[in-house]
């Protein structure tokens, strides 16, 4: 008879649970503390409003994305077990809307505060995310969506 043993994860990296929007917060507050901290100049302009601008395109993809997570009754739990595989957008033009919109508030509140320390923010959660993250979220689709998600990652972009 034969058995396949479940494999073990590629790395250790994915082994370690980040939960998204504890990652992003932490690093709003270390990056708004670097702000404070180093000296730059501060002044009144249009980055304020084009920041604001980012966060708020950022924080409405994020809500839309997970309310079409809440409608199909899936979980939005990067560690979960979905039970819908969701392809519709804007899961059509980006697999990961969600962590997207992570980024761009990260990127909005940076160009609000037009801080070069507050950069570090969406880069850092980018890198974590895309290395940590959707690497054991895609396995777990692969599982168990199979085929059908393996034609999606080639139709669709990771993130843009």
């Amino acid at each position: 008879m034969n058995t396949v043993e479940p494999q073990a994860p590629s790395t250790t990296l994915t082994t370690m649970k980040i939960h998204p929007p504890l990652l992003a917060g932490a690093l709003v507050l270390v990056t708004l503390a670097l702000h404070f901290m180093l000296p730059e100049a501060r002044s009144v302009g249009w980055y304020p409003v084009m920041g604001l601008i980012v966060v708020g395109s950022g924080v409405a993809m994020m809500f839309f994305a997970a309310a079409i997570f809440q409608a199909r009754e899936t979980t939005k739990n990067p560690y979960g077990e979905p039970t819908k595989f969701v392809v519709q957008p804007p899961y059509t033009w980006t697999r990961n809307p969600m962590y997207l919109s992570f980024v761009m508030v990260l990127l909005g509140l940076a160009i609000f505060f037009e801080s070069i320390a507050m950069l570090l923010a969406p880069a850092v959660f980018y890198a974590v995310i895309d290395r940590m993250v959707i690497p054991r979220e895609e396995e777990t689709m692969e599982r168990i969506f199979g085929q059908d998600y393996v034609a999606y990652k080639d139709r669709v972009r990771r993130w843009i």
